[in-house]
């Protein structure tokens, strides 16, 4: 019986040697000249059983990553969809403890924390086997069209500093993160320096999706629970919501706002200035900050009639006791009143030349004025954000000094995260810009921006690529990418957004290896 188990450990020990053969392996080496050494056979049994479950574990994971990689690159491709697939970030798998913290880092650079006891069932009961997580990171330019991503959060543009997609399962039983838990991911800065917050990807309908800062997650999510379809850069305060963070006065900023007025005040402007009147009472640098919320604390509301005379200014101020609505509470402080009234005063002339309709000395134009409470979202985001910043603050710590090289984010939800921030340039004219090629029908287009990073696919309408909601003006390559007649095929072109369109021609075959790396060059 001895004999038959050194001759097994001998069988192991030389197992490893001819898999260690061409790559040198310090352990292995080891167990190579223990073998050839005169120990006590109880020894020598320990060490080959040893070496299989430390050294057999480990390769078979390798080969796994390894095959996975080797399957993706013999994909045959057939199809518009193939190419996709082929070009199409590998998803890493891990397997955790969770009632352990775990460190994970993607083949790209995320870097993600786990604490413990972080993730729950649909009933709320925590795991306590092996949790399998899945990571796919999008950071070029070919990763995002491959999963057919857009960089815009309803009808704004973002810029983007990568995606990724986590996800967590037990045995094929979807989790969720549990209430109050968060975890940690660290997206690679490369460089970068400008401030960028986390977005979720939120459906708006079976075919499309936007995404939304985790701070309003709350309103998507109200707005899910209610089947309407709508996006969040039109997402407002309701009255319904409930929201993640308590709602203290810190949170509010007060203005005023202008109540049923005559329609004749939406087109006048006022003399050197490109806004109305109705502007000049929103706008919280004319607001005396204390007043506008005592008007609306108490719900009450200022309405005058006033005359226009024949140089644009506002004349003859009347109070109007009686309100166009039986709700409306009329404000029966003078002081509010007058204060109201002197706002009225201190705004410039109108210019008449831009009135439709033309003024009257003779008639009494009505404006009321009343109080207006809106949440300051850089003071909601940082509250919200501060409530996980003790799981973030352990993420830091792990990573020692290599997290000054990400943008951390600490996260609640899973599904495809990005890390983003707003392109500025809400004052910019949008336009809906048209690609037209000549294979409408079987082809995949996209915009990428050569200020920021940032790509936009197009959607096909009667025979065009239609890109909403776009800055005119602003310089972009556009790329489309075809298989027709049995050949994949690309067209680049380096154009302008303007209102005339774009046709993109000069389709030229490609390999994959040339289209990522076209893709990828920068502008």
């Amino acid at each position: 019986m001895l004999r038959d188990k050194q001759k097994i450990s001998d069988y192991l020990l030389f197992y490893f040697w001819i898999k260690s053969i061409g790559v040198f392996n310090p352990l292995l080496f080891i167990f190579q000249m223990l073998s050839t050494m005169k120990i006590p056979n109880k020894i020598r049994w320990t060490i080959a059983i040893l070496t299989f479950l430390f050294i057999g574990c480990s390769t078979n994971t390798k080969e796994e990553e390894t095959n996975t990689q080797e399957e993706r690159k013999n994909i045959p491709v057939n199809s518009l969809e193939d190419v996709l697939t082929n070009l199409a970030p590998i998803t890493k798998t891990f397997e955790i403890n969770p009632t352990e913290e775990s460190m994970l880092t993607g083949d790209k650079g995320t870097a993600i924390y786990i604490p413990k006891n972080a993730f729950q069932f649909a009933d709320g009961t925590t795991p306590v086997g092996k949790v399998n997580i899945e990571l796919k990171e999008c950071y070029s330019l070919t990763d995002m069209i491959a999963e057919n991503m857009n960089t815009s959060s309803g009808q704004r543009i973002l810029e983007t500093g990568g995606m990724i997609y986590f996800n967590a399962t037990t045995e094929g039983k979807q989790l969720s993160v549990k209430d109050g838990k968060a975890f940690v991911i660290g997206f690679p800065k490369d460089g970068g320096t400008k401030e960028m917050g986390l977005f979720y990807d939120v459906a708006i309908n079976d075919t499309s999706s936007t995404w939304v800062p985790d701070y309003k997650m709350y309103e998507a999510e109200a707005l899910q629970n209610n089947q309407a379809d709508t996006t969040s850069s039109d997402m407002v305060e309701g009255a319904n919501v409930e929201y993640p963070i308590e709602m203290t006065d810190d949170l509010y900023d007060y203005t005023l706002s202008a109540l049923l007025w005559t329609s004749t005040f939406w087109d006048l402007m006022l003399v050197g200035e490109n806004r109305n009147i109705l502007d000049f009472i929103r706008d919280p640098a004319n607001v005396n900050g204390e007043m506008a919320r005592e008007l609306y604390d108490n719900g009450w509301n200022v309405y005058y009639e006033i005359k226009i005379d024949k140089n644009g200014n506002m004349t003859d101020f009347q109070i109007d006791p009686h309100p166009y609505h039986l709700d409306d509470k009329p404000a029966n402080s003078e002081q509010a009143c007058k204060t109201v009234l002197n706002l009225l005063k201190s705004a410039p002339a109108f210019d008449l030349s831009t009135s439709k309709d033309g003024i009257r000395q003779d008639w009494d134009y009505s404006l009321g004025v009343g109080g207006n409470r809106a949440i300051n979202w850089d003071r909601f985001k940082a509250k919200f954000r501060g409530q996980f910043s003790a799981y973030k603050d352990k993420a830091v710590q792990q990573m020692d000094s290599t997290a000054l090289d990400y943008y951390m984010f600490s996260a609640t939800k899973m599904g495809w995260i990005n890390c983003d921030r707003f392109w500025d340039i809400d004052e910019e004219e949008k336009i809906d810009f048209f690609v037209t090629t000549q294979t409408p029908k079987n082809i995949k287009v996209q915009i990428i921006f050569k200020d920021i990073n940032s790509i936009m696919t197009g959607t096909n309408k009667e025979g065009r690529i239609v890109f909403n909601n776009v800055p005119l003006g602003r310089q972009i390559k556009v790329i489309g990418i075809s298989y027709t007649n049995g050949k994949p095929t690309m067209g680049v072109a380096q154009t302008t957004i303007d209102k005339d369109g774009f046709e993109l021609t000069a389709f030229n075959e490609f390999s994959l290896d040339d289209l990522e790396k076209e893709l990828n060059r920068k502008n």
